[in-house]
């Protein structure tokens, strides 16, 4: 089972829709909720846009006693840094050059998958 930290960015299927909010699975044995204050006030009007099956992406807003608080409104809140992201430490200055970086070995990466493939074919 994966140790989930504040902050973290995380994808999940809803498996369950009530007056609390959006229950969503995670993993096989973790889910979290995003409450229905999240909506502020508008949840019975926003509750039927979700249906239980969607995939959805939230933010990991606290962790209590193994349950997680999960929100879609504060998931672009950048005072929730992902722990899990590389390049979080990244200075504004030198972003561009790690993302330079990252891309030429993507490009090289990409050109040795296909040079493998070309020998199976």
């Amino acid at each position: 089972m994966a140790k989930y930290q504040v902050g973290e960015r995380v994808t999940g299927v809803i498996n369950n829709i009530t007056d609390l909010g959006i229950f969503v699975t995670l993993d096989a044995r973790k889910s979290g909720l995003i409450h229905h204050s999240d909506w502020d006030g508008s949840w019975p009007s926003q509750r039927g846009r979700y249906r239980i099956g969607d995939e959805i992406r939230s933010v990991i807003v606290h962790v209590n006693k193994g349950k997680l608080g999960l929100s879609l409104a504060r998931i672009n809140d950048p005072d929730l840094i992902d722990p899990t992201n590389q390049y979080t430490q990244v200075k504004a200055a030198d972003f561009a050059k790690v993302l330079n970086q990252t891309s030429a070995k993507a490009k090289k990466a990409i050109s040795d998958l296909e040079q493998v493939l070309e020998e199976y074919r």
